[in-house]
């Protein structure tokens, strides 16, 4: 199978939730609009969405809080870049 834009292959291990979700979102997106989105290019629109929204792994304190847990504390109060122009 060839990768239409020359993109690296990423081997990524996730846990039967998180394979369910991605399932979820591509069978939502079938059956709502007719689209078929596959697992990878959600995760690769997940990135995207991440480097548009300029976050910034080295503002989270890795002691005291999970990437998870940093990343929407980003989101929603915004950083330092992001300041005035918040997207959610």
């Amino acid at each position: 199978m060839k990768n239409k834009n020359n993109g690296v292959t990423t081997v990524t291990f996730l846990n039967r939730q998180q394979l369910d979700y991605l399932d979820k979102i591509s069978k939502d997106c079938l059956f709502g609009y007719g689209h078929k989105l596959p697992r990878s290019q959600i995760l690769c629109e997940l990135v995207n969405l991440l480097i548009h929204l300029r976050i910034d792994v080295s503002k989270i304190n890795f002691g005291k809080e999970s990437l998870c847990q940093g990343v929407l504390k980003q989101i929603v109060n915004g950083n330092d870049e992001n300041e005035g122009k918040r997207i959610v």
